[in-house]
């Protein structure tokens, strides 16, 4: 069966095509579109003009992309930004209407699961207890799991497009601000916090997204070829040299990184403070990047 499965992000609509069969898959296409549908709303709970008519173009990109697969399924998912926006329904009326496309629009909890079961496709932890952390314009997912078991699951609505919103943004990201953002992840994380109490993490696990940026960046910066897995750890040191230079350069010497990725460049650092404050706040001593997130976890789901 040939299925499309985009994942509706605050900043990046993800898409993949794929043959699924019922326990594998085999990846047609795979891309992504940046329509940054949350920037200027996400904060207030709605959807702007001018994001409803970059997500409309972004729909029409996707709908020319998808067509030649013949595809006998399309699934969208809408998460953070769709599902807090008093709006919505304009932008999925818009969807339906323009291309026949139906939107789901999932709760936190339904994305934390999907995210789960996309990385348990990736690579096998074994007796690992790990933090999977999905990092987004809107929410940021949290997972805590051991083999193919979830121990505990959470959406926090403190993604990087309300930070910004919050904390503003500029490049470099004065050291006042960095302070600030701590501080309020330290309030936003704060069940996180009770919970990791109960559990010793053994491995943050990054789930795809700005985590593949800093997997592209750590292999560049060091010289070495990007190895075409599932999974790769990034070493602590060189992450922290990354968040070093990502909050203390202009954004033209940013996007200049190599092995940046364009269009993410603006909020990466922010990304990068979530996930610096995760790894350090709560002790864990390794980071491993995952390819794989929400819509190889609708995949899963599919073929289960």
């Amino acid at each position: 069966m040939i299925v499309a499965i985009v994942d509706l992000g605050t900043n990046t609509f993800n898409c993949s095509v794929v043959d699924l069969s019922c326990n594998s898959f085999v990846l047609l296409t795979e891309f992504h579109e940046y329509p940054r549908l949350g920037e200027n709303g996400v904060a207030y709970g709605v959807l702007s003009d001018e994001a409803i008519e970059r997500g409309i173009e972004s729909l029409r990109v996707i709908k020319e992309k998808i067509t030649p697969f013949h595809c006998e399924k399309v699934k969208l998912i809408g998460t953070s930004a769709l599902r807090n926006a008093k709006n919505a329904n304009v932008f999925c009326s818009k969807a339906k209407e323009l291309f026949d496309f139906d939107i789901t629009i999932i709760q936190g909890e339904q994305e934390a699961e999907y995210i789960f079961l996309g990385n348990n496709l990736a690579f096998d932890w074994g007796d690992k207890t790990a933090l999977i952390l999905d990092i987004g314009g809107g929410s940021n997912e949290c997972i805590i799991c051991k083999h193919d078991k979830i121990l505990w699951k959470h959406s926090f609505e403190c993604g990087m497009q309300r930070i910004t919103s919050a904390f503003g943004l500029t490049h470099p990201i004065p050291c006042k601000t960095k302070e600030n953002i701590y501080n309020y992840l330290e309030e936003n994380f704060a069940l996180l916090t009770q919970e990791i109490a109960r559990h010793k993490i053994d491995l943050l696990i990054g789930s795809a997204g700005a985590f593949d940026v800093f997997r592209s960046i750590y292999f560049a910066q060091e010289n070495l070829p990007n190895p075409d897995t599932n999974a790769e750890e990034i070493p602590l040191k060189n992450f922290d040299n990354i968040i070093e230079f990502l909050s203390t350069k202009k954004l033209d010497e940013i996007e200049s990184m190599k092995g940046m990725s364009i269009p993410r460049a603006p909020l990466l650092p922010i990304a990068g403070f979530i996930a610096d404050f995760v790894v350090k706040r709560y002790n864990i001593p390794m980071l491993v990047q995952s390819k794989y997130s929400l819509k190889e976890g609708v995949m899963h789901a599919l073929m289960q």
